[in-house]
């Protein structure tokens, strides 16, 4: 059997293919886990990242009110304020779940779990406005609050 090259001029293809050092992949095994936990780690204590959720705590809030705004496609929700108040760091989510006739809307105030207590900003009765955006325009559907499928006021539209 020969010993020269496969192909005279290129030698290059004839070495053997080169493998990766275990210690290679050690690192990289590594590196990826590190990566991993800190994702993990920072959305269950800090809040932040894509795993936000499970750093956050959800208080219900009562939807009461409904106006519409300039697009079809969005309404702005009134939302009742807490008796202690939303804190700066709190956000004020509403969902709604759409029907042919009716849309039902829900409101969590989410907190950033540990953030601990804070002086409330708004005085217990007041609202907010959130906005609201629907997969179809509103037209001649009603607003009901989810919990109780209590109608929303219909509001006049912004000035």
């Amino acid at each position: 059997m020969a010993r020269g090259p496969l192909i005279p001029g290129l030698r290059e293809y004839d070495a053997p293919r080169r493998r990766r050092s275990p210690v290679f992949w050690m690192w990289t095994i590594g590196a990826v886990v590190s990566v991993a936990a800190l994702v993990v780690l920072g959305g269950l204590v800090a809040g932040i990242g894509p795993l936000r959720a499970l750093g956050t705590d959800e208080a219900p809030l009562t939807p009461v009110a409904w106006r519409p705004t300039v697009d079809a496609q969005v309404i702005q929700v009134a939302v009742a304020l807490p008796e202690s108040g939303l804190c700066t760091g709190d956000e004020v989510v509403v969902r709604a779940i759409e029907r042919p006739t009716l849309i039902e809307v829900s409101a969590v105030r989410a907190t950033a779990r540990g953030s601990g207590a804070c002086a409330g900003i708004g005085i217990a009765g007041d609202r907010t406005w959130v906005d609201l955006t629907l997969d179809l325009p509103m037209g001649t559907r009603m607003a009901v609050r989810q919990a109780d499928r209590v109608p929303l006021e219909a509001e006049s539209a912004l000035p």
